[in-house]
């Protein structure tokens, strides 16, 4: 009788050990799915461009970003912290030295990676 009682008691724990685990683990996924939601509307223009671009997007709040651009081989070229404002941001890329091309922009949250591709002519 000891025994049936304590396996009862070991299934009890262990399901609802279970139960607050997928709680939790749904209650984390809406949070990055939030998050990933601030930044969004991403596009270069011109692109393809010969002197500057401006790359424009939309921050559904005040939050740190990183922006960088890379080379196909991965190499970084750019760089820039910056802060974004609350609704419509604009980023401004010139091309300085860089040869015609295809490149990588990134923008960087805490959560995500956005990366898109711009061309130099």
């Amino acid at each position: 009788m000891v025994k049936k009682l304590l396996l009862f008691l070991f299934f009890i724990l262990t399901f609802s050990t279970v139960t607050f685990a997928q709680d939790d683990d749904i209650r984390d996924k809406q949070i990055l799915e939030a998050a990933d939601q601030r930044i969004h509307d991403i596009v270069a223009s011109p692109n393809p461009f010969t002197v500057t671009t401006r790359i424009k997007f939309q921050a559904d709040d005040e939050i740190d970003i990183e922006f960088f651009v890379k080379d196909l081989l991965g190499n970084r070229i750019f760089y820039k912290k910056m802060k974004t404002k609350k609704g419509g941001n604009t980023i401004t890329f010139y091309r300085d030295d860089l040869v015609s091309g295809i490149y990588i922009y990134s923008i960087k949250t805490k959560t995500k990676v956005i990366s898109k591709r711009m061309v130099i002519k």
